[in-house]
Formats: C-alpha cells, sequence, structure tokens
C-alpha cells in the first residue's frame, strides 16, 4: 500500500511593508502521512489537537480535494495523520502549512500532473492570499503578485548572516479578527510609502544589506489598524530595534512578532522581545531561528 509523507514549513509573512505579498518560510513543520482509507479522516496529534477539524472540513481535506477538482478527478478518501509544530492562530502560518499540503499531496496521488504555480494557485484560492502559501510551498523568501492567471511566486535566498528573531504569545489570534480591522481603503500617501519601504526591503535581502532594512522594514497599510489588537507591538518591536535588530514587524495577522537581527545579536534580542512583552503584559516565548531554504517536501513510502 502506498503511502505519502508530506512537510511544509511554518511561515512569517508581510514582514512590515509587504502586505499579503512577502513571506519566509520558518524551521517550524507541519507533517502529514497520508494512506488509502474507506472514508476521509484527519488523525491529529500533538500542537493544538483539539481545535483542528477531524473531518472533512479539515483544511488538508478542503484543499486537497480543492486540486483534485481542478484536475478533474475524484479523489480517493485518504486517512492523514497531522502532526506540527507551527502554533496555531499567532500568525505563523499553520492554515497555510495544511492548505499546501493537502495540494501537494492531492498532486502526487494524482502522478504530479501540476507544476508549482499551479499549485499556488489553488493554494491561495482556498487561503484568500497568496503569501503564506507561496513561502510555505517555495521555501526562503518570497513575493507573491497576482495577474490575470492567478498568483505568481518570486523566489529569494535569505541571508545566511542573518536571523529571525521570534516573539511568540501565549494568547491566540484569530486572523479573520486581525483582517476585519483593516481599513478598506488607504491613502495615496501611505500607498507610495509602504511601496518604497518594500522595494528596500527587497533590496536589502538581495545585498544583505541590514541597514537598509532598518530603513525599510516599516509599515504604514496595516499594523497600525491591528495595534488595538496586538497593544505591546510599539513596545517589543522598539526593544527588538534597541537590542541590535535591523527591524520588526507583526508577523502575519498577528500577534507573533518577528525580527531579524546578525548572529552575535540575535539572542539578546529575542530576550529584549520577551522582557518587554512581560512588562506589558503579553507573556509569551521567544526563540532564535533561521530562515528555512526548503517548502514543501513529499516522500513516497511503498
Amino acid at each position: 500500500m502506498s503511502e505519502l509523507h508530506v512537510r511544509v514549513p511554518a511561515t512569517s509573512a508581510n514582514l512590515g511593508p509587504g502586505f499579503d505579498s512577502f513571506g519566509v518560510a520558518l524551521p517550524l513543520l507541519a507533517e502529514f502521512d497520508v494512506r488509502p482509507a474507506r472514508a476521509w479522516a484527519v488523525e491529529v496529534e500533538g500542537n493544538g489537537a483539539a481545535d483542528v477539524p477531524t473531518g472533512e472540513e479539515n483544511l488538508f481535506v478542503v484543499a486537497a480535494r480543492a486540486a483534485a477538482k481542478t484536475l478533474g478527478q475524484n479523489l480517493s478518501p485518504q486517512y492523514i495523520t497531522q502532526r506540527s509544530t507551527i502554533p496555531r492562530g499567532r500568525g505563523l502560518g499553520s492554515s497555510a502549512a495544511a492548505i499546501v499540503g493537502g495540494v501537494v499531496a492531492a498532486n502526487a496521488l494524482a502522478g504530479e500532473p501540476l507544476a508549482k504555480r499551479a499549485l499556488l494557485r489553488i493554494a491561495t484560492e482556498v487561503e484568500g492570499h497568496a503569501d503564506n502559501v507561496a513561502a510555505a510551498l517555495y521555501g526562503a523568501f518570497t513575493i507573491a503578485l497576482p495577474s490575470a492567471d492567478g498568483p505568481i511566486a518570486a523566489r529569494f535566498a535569505f541571508p545566511s548572516a542573518w536571523r529571525v528573531c521570534l516573539f511568540v504569545p501565549t494568547s491566540a489570534l484569530a486572523t479573520e479578527k486581525s483582517r476585519s480591522v483593516l481599513p478598506k481603503e488607504v491613502s495615496r500617501s501611505d500607498a507610495v510609502f509602504n511601496l518604497a519601504h518594500a522595494s528596500a526591503l527587497l533590496a536589502a535581502v538581495l545585498r544583505s544589506d541590514g541597514a537598509l532594512l532598518s530603513i525599510a522594514m516599516h509599515d504604514r497599510l496595516h499594523e497600525s489598524a491591528r495595534m488595538k489588537l496586538v497593544p505591546a507591538l510599539g513596545e517589543i518591536v522598539a526593544a527588538a530595534r534597541e537590542a541590535g535588530a535591523f527591524g520588526a514587524a507583526l508577523s502575519g495577522a498577528g500577534p507573533s512578532v518577528i525580527a531579524f537581527a546578525p548572529v552575535r545579536l540575535a539572542p539578546r534580542v529575542t530576550a529584549a522581545m520577551e522582557e518587554a512583552a512581560t512588562v506589558a503584559g503579553t507573556p509569551g516565548r521567544g526563540r532564535v531561528v533561521r530562515v528555512r531554504a526548503a517548502g514543501a517536501q513529499l516522500v513516497r513510502n511503498q
């Protein structure tokens, strides 16, 4: 009996000015074992198991069926064992990982007729935006952009001398709630500000230019609106920068905060973020990680 094993990384999106476009892959993983069954079922092990649907409403299953529909095929029922070290509801792409896992698995079961761009389009349709699913699928640092034929992703290597400093709060924040507070329209000056800063952020990554990243990692489109939901954001970002980070920003829809720092300063930055959050009444845990170069990976077990 043929089985599949799919491994998908966590992701952090936006990175300040790159709203719904920029993303990085992180070394926290969601893993899925897939084998034929008489009916769809999902067994969830480990992190957040009690809150994850175990039937056909599970995002892995929803995405797998969406891929099969695109192919015009009836996907036979599968039994999925799902394990994840990605905290749910923290702005680290737990839903994107499940969605990407589902489309990759369905494509494999069909003989892999779809290229990555087609998988990206399907995953984006399920997720609603392309930033997290692009980074989860391609790995490293990605830019997702819309086109008439669906989203396109560009992948870039991330500077090896930089580290990711994460602060992950104890409390969760639903993505739907975080997106609901965003303004429906923005001013021209704010749009121009983000366009310029997002362009500078890309240049900083390509040149491994921490000084430029420090200037670039600012936003006017979404973070100010989300401050009411993540009230300690300003203090945590300020503490990260003061401790030596190039820059810091809300991770995705929040409430986690991501900072980038040189290797030697990363532990100090993470400790400063933790301390600032604790003082502000937002307990959580900090950790230092690398950007993960690999995106979703598939292994066939015979």
